[in-house]
This record gives C-alpha cells, sequence and structure tokens, in this order.
C-alpha cells in the first residue's frame, strides 16, 4: 500500500540569468496562444493532430509545481502511475498497462512507450524517473500510436520534450528549493542551465544539471524494538548536455548525452502484516502497524544509473526533410529487498527449526540494460494539400535480469533437514552458498520496421489520413534457475524459449 504524506511547506526560490527557456513550445497569434508539437514527428498546432492528446509546457509544469512523471499524470486525463519510488514506476493510459509491478516478471513488455525527445527509454516496470527541469513539454499521445511510434506503444505514448541549443543567444538559469512533509523528512533540490553560444547562428551548448533529495516519509520497526525514521529517503543527481552545430542552413547536427544516478534507501511500502511482527505471534512481542510504517530486519535499497547517448541528424533538401536518430542506453539498476519474511514462510513449510525460519535474507533484483536504436524518416516539405513521411526503425536490446538471494547460514539448515550434500546439489552450478533460490534471465531483443503515413486535406476542415507499419519482432532468452526453492527440477542446465512476431499496423 502506497501512501504519501501531505505536503506541509515548501520554500523555493528561482533566480534567472539573462533569457530563460529559449525555443518555449507555444507561438503567439494575435492574441491567442497555439502549442506546438511533434507528435506526428513534425511540427503541427495541438489542434491540428488527428488523435487526443495532451501537452503540459514548460510554463504548466513550474506553475503546478510538477517534479516527476507522477505530478504530470495529475493533470492528464486517463493517465495513471504505479509508483513504488523514484525510477520503479509504471504508467498506464487509458487502462492499458504492462499489468501490476511485479519485479519477478522482468519479461513483461511495455504496453506505453516512453521518449526522451527521438530516443526510446520506455523499461516495463521501471520507467525512468526524470527530471523535468529545462524541459520544453510533455506530451501525451493516447491511445495506439503504432503507426509512427511502434513497439511498446499499445497504449499510447508519452514524450519528455527538451529545451534544444539555442544558437543565438547565450542564456541560463538557476532553480533552488526546500521542503519538508508531515511527520516526514526534509527535502529540496538544487538545479541549473548554461546555454553557451559558441559560434553565433552556428554552433551552441546547452548543458543542464540538477540535483534532488528526497525527504522520507515511511518508518521502519527493527527487531528489538527500534524505529528508523524515513528510511524512504534518497537522492537523484544528473546532468543533460547538448551540442546543436548548424553545418550548413541545410545540415543540422545536434549530439548529446545524458546521465542520471538514483539512489534510494528504502521503499514507499506500508505494512499491515509481517510474518516477524503482528499481533498474533507468540514468540515475539506483539506488533500492530500504524501509518506509514514497515518492519525490517536488513536494510533495503534501490539503485537506478542511467547513461544516454545519441545524434539528431536533419537535412532540408528541398521538398523533402531527411531525419536520422541513432541512440544508445546503458542502465543498471538494483532491487535489494529485506526477504527475510519470504524466506521465512518458505522455511516453515520446508519444518525447518526456529532458528532457520529467522534468518536475515535480502532479495537482490539486477538488471543491465544495453540499447542501440536507429531511426531514419523522409517526410514531404511542401504546401500542398498532401503530405506523406515514411520511415525505418531498427533496436538491439540485450537485457540481463538475475536474482540472488543471499541468507547466511541456510545452508547449514539444508543440509540437516534433507541430508549432507544437499545445498551443493541443487547450487545447479551457480558455484554459490547459503542462497536457496538464485536464478539468471538473459534476453536477446531484435526488432526492425517499416512504416509510413500520409494524409490529404479535402479542404480546410477537412483531411484524411492512413498509415501502416510492418515489424519483425525476434526475441532470444534463456531461463537458469538453482537453490533449493525451486518450483521445478530437471536434468537440463537451463531451459530456453524463443519467439517471433511479425505483423502489420494500421491507422486512419
Amino acid at each position: 500500500m502506497n501512501k504519501s504524506p501531505r505536503l506541509l511547506q515548501t520554500i523555493g526560490s528561482v533566480v534567472a540569468i539573462l533569457a530563460t527557456a529559449p525555443n518555449l513550445a507555444f507561438a503567439q497569434t494575435e492574441g491567442i496562444t497555439e502549442i506546438i508539437v511533434t507528435a506526428t514527428k513534425r511540427s503541427t498546432t495541438i489542434q491540428d493532430v488527428p488523435f487526443s492528446i495532451n501537452a503540459q509546457t514548460q510554463k504548466d509544469i513550474e506553475r503546478t509545481g510538477s517534479t516527476n512523471l507522477e505530478d504530470i499524470s495529475r493533470n492528464v486525463a486517463g493517465m495513471t502511475i504505479q509508483n513504488l519510488g523514484p525510477g520503479q514506476s509504471q504508467v498506464a493510459l487509458r487502462g492499458v498497462s504492462a499489468g501490476q509491478i511485479v519485479r519477478d516478471q522482468p519479461g513483461v513488455k511495455e504496453q506505453v512507450g516512453v521518449y526522451l525527445d527521438e530516443s526510446v527509454i520506455s523499461l516495463s516496470l521501471f520507467t525512468p524517473d526524470l527530471d523535468l527541469y529545462d524541459l520544453n513539454r510533455v506530451e501525451t499521445l493516447r491511445g495506439p500510436q503504432g503507426t509512427l511510434f511502434g513497439s511498446g506503444s499499445v497504449g499510447g505514448t508519452i514524450r519528455y520534450i527538451t529545451n534544444q541549443p539555442d544558437i543565438d543567444e547565450t542564456s541560463g538559469s538557476l532553480e533552488a528549493n526546500v521542503n519538508t512533509s508531515t511527520d516526514g523528512g526534509t527535502g529540496g533540490h538544487a538545479k541549473g542551465v548554461a546555454n553557451i553560444v559558441f559560434m553565433p547562428g552556428t554552433m551552441a551548448l546547452r548543458v543542464a544539471g540538477f540535483h534532488t533529495e528526497y525527504g522520507g516519509f515511511i518508518d521502519a520497526l527493527r527487531e528489538g524494538g527500534g524505529d528508523d525514521n524515513n528510511v524512504n529517503d534518497g537522492h537523484r543527481s544528473g546532468v543533460r548536455a547538448a551540442l546543436s552545430w548548424q553545418i550548413t542552413p541545410e545540415f543540422l547536427v545536434t549530439p548529446r548525452v545524458v546521465y542520471q544516478k538514483v539512489e534510494v534507501d528504502g521503499f514507499n511500502r506500508q505494512e499491515e502484516f509481517n510474518l516477524f511482527a503482528n499481533p498474533y505471534t507468540t514468540t515475539r512481542p506483539a506488533v500492530n502497524f500504524r501509518e506509514r510504517e514497515q518492519f525490517l530486519l536488513l536494510n533495503e535499497e534501490f539503485d537506478d544509473e542511467t547513461f544516454l547517448a545519441d545524434l539528431n541528424a536533419t537535412y532540408d533538401a528541398g521538398m523533402i526533410d531527411i531525419t536520422s536518430i541513432t541512440s544508445y542506453t546503458n542502465r543498471d539498476i538494483l532491487v535489494s529487498r529485506d526477504a527475510s519474511a519470504l524466506t521465512g514462510s518458505v522455511s516453515v513449510d520446508l519444518s525447518f527449526p526456529d532458528a532457520g525460519v529467522l534468518l536475515p535474507s535480502n532479495l537482490r533484483d539486477t538488471t543491465e540494460l544495453k540499447q542501440f536504436t536507429q531511426e531514419v524518416r523522409l517526410a514531404s516539405d511542401t504546401d500542398s494539400a498532401l503530405q506523406w513521411l515514411f520511415g525505418a526503425f531498427y533496436s538491439d536490446v540485450d537485457r540481463d535480469y538475475a536474482q540472488r538471494l543471499p541468507t547466511p547460514g541456510y545452508d547449514f539448515f539444508t543440509d540437516a533437514a534433507f541430508g549432507a550434500g544437499t545445498s551443493a546439489a541443487v547450487d545447479n552450478g551457480f558455484g554459490l552458498v547459503d542462497n536457496p533460490y538464485h536464478a539468471d534471465l538473459p534476453y536477446d531483443i531484435k526488432q526492425w520496421a517499416v512504416f509510413g503515413e500520409g494524409s490529404y486535406a479535402i479542404f480546410e476542415r477537412l483531411t484524411l489520413t492512413a498509415g501502416a507499419r510492418y515489424y519483425n519482432f525476434d526475441e532470444d532468452r534463456a531461463f537458469i534457475s538453482g537453490g533449493l526453492f525451486r518450483m521445478k527440477r530437471s536434468s537440463a542446465a537451463f531451459r530456453a524459449t524463443r519467439t517471433r512476431h511479425r505483423g502489420t499496423m494500421k491507422s486512419g
């Protein structure tokens, strides 16, 4: 059960240096503000997009005090976030998501695509918790977006659109904030951006840096009656740096790097019952949990380190615009939980003595992700009634998921209960000790697609649009497990499966 505290007080200050936030996502026309979006992979007003879309501009984000995607969702109809803490969220649009947050099911596929500008960053169960500072806007495209955005966009697509380097004007800004919450800790942030012009009209660098401290609000009861306050506190730090180089009037390249590190000391979890702490125990003092409390034998943590490098190149060939987007993502995630109650409950079923049941147990889930993507598009650039766009997409994803359950002393009770050598026999070649369950799940996913969309304006208020996408999706995965808790035992060292999908998606 997640329960966030009510915000009591926010003290903030914003200092602007020179001009701030160039390239704003709106234009002023005769006193009317028009929001410009790129949901159709070309710039157009939000009124002309032929499907349901929400665009939260930088002014909207600042006015509402939004700091993450969960804050954004409060102002977007049909969008909900399941959140277990920074970097641990799952997005649902119009009720479509990848299912419940179950970290033991890493093979669940994304159902809502998440993009940082043109680069895919979505990862099922672990949607990146990107900082909203120096964003131009956040676009939410409701409903299936398979034609232009492809895999992982069944429920819709969310796009973080950043401010691009301004090659004409040097500017910058600073922002700081301090906040506190009811029965919780103190948090705050410091953020800054600098846009530096090296060659006016030709080259500029834009760098945004940020650091956020999260004030915790969950308390942990400890063995022997101790109580640790605000165990779900943590921090997030990162930097975004992009260089725009207008090589010729027609040719623009923008290389960029993004780095972010999230470290949290616990989880947004409130317990009502725990094997070691409950009102019915006969071996320990009875415990009745209050609001925002949990019981821990071991400390918990969440670490998320993300690196993204991409290159966006555009060329104006007269009547045709050519766009190329190349991106590489490297992400490492650690979810470390106190699994003593889980391991203890299994040990009870195995008839272990109390000393074996009460052993502290640490479940460590790790995800290592390496992803390469390439997209190329050709789009019409004329004022005619007929507009078209064609493109091709390729991605190669290596994702290694692993579980370990270090429980010091467990092999002794295993061998005592089932015979000497049992713990080594069920290890299945991992070479681990005191690990009643362990598993490796490597994934190799390759996909490619070709897509196209065209529209024809019959008259000013009636436009017909049609599109199609052909895709090929290959996935190789292996499941290798060992330890006493394995659900099934076989003589094979591993079980491997291979899935292939080919299909066509159409829109109209």
